[in-house]
């Protein structure tokens, strides 16, 4: 049996040596207050547990309105996500049969080449069949040549809207 660590050995030792210290006539009315004090912090202890649950239930309450408007939140963009996905896929489905008809492989979409913008053969990248969004290795070779050097913007937007 060990209470807070402390076996029937140590617990021995502490005795005899609060006998020593305190002395036999004094002993009782010591492990008297120290019970009286452990049965009080216990009752402290268990009263500010009930109040934390009183107020965590009383939050939970208040925000009950909260937390049901983001569920629908939640629900909307699930939906929201789910239909744009299944548009993904049904776009590069047709990519795919329009990739198939012209002699490339059923898993490959058409990108440019990074070095040549301007290459007139698409190059094909393999698209995995597992994949939920297919997207392009790169941008189309009207964005790459449009920009400039710096990198700027085919069309500005005007002062107004850039804020």
């Amino acid at each position: 049996m060990n209470v807070l660590g402390v076996g029937p050995a140590e617990l021995i030792v502490i005795l005899v040596v609060a006998l020593v210290f305190v002395g036999p006539e004094r002993l009782p009315r010591l492990a008297a207050d120290i019970a009286r004090t452990i049965r009080e912090i216990r009752k402290y202890t268990g009263s500010l547990a009930a109040e934390f649950n009183e107020v965590i239930q009383d939050f939970e309450k208040d925000t009950e309105g909260e937390r049901s408007a983001w569920k629908e939140i939640q629900t909307g963009i699930t939906g929201a996500t789910r239909s744009v996905t299944d548009a993904v896929r049904d776009v590069h489905a047709e990519i795919r049969g329009a990739g198939s008809d012209a002699g490339a492989p059923p898993s490959a979409v058409p990108s440019t080449t990074a070095g040549d913008p301007a290459a007139a053969e698409p190059q094909w990248a393999e698209i995995p069949s597992e994949s939920p969004v297919a997207l392009p290795l790169t941008a189309p070779p009207s964005a790459n040549s449009a920009n400039g050097a710096n990198g700027a913007s085919p069309h500005p937007l005007p002062a107004e809207e850039a804020r």
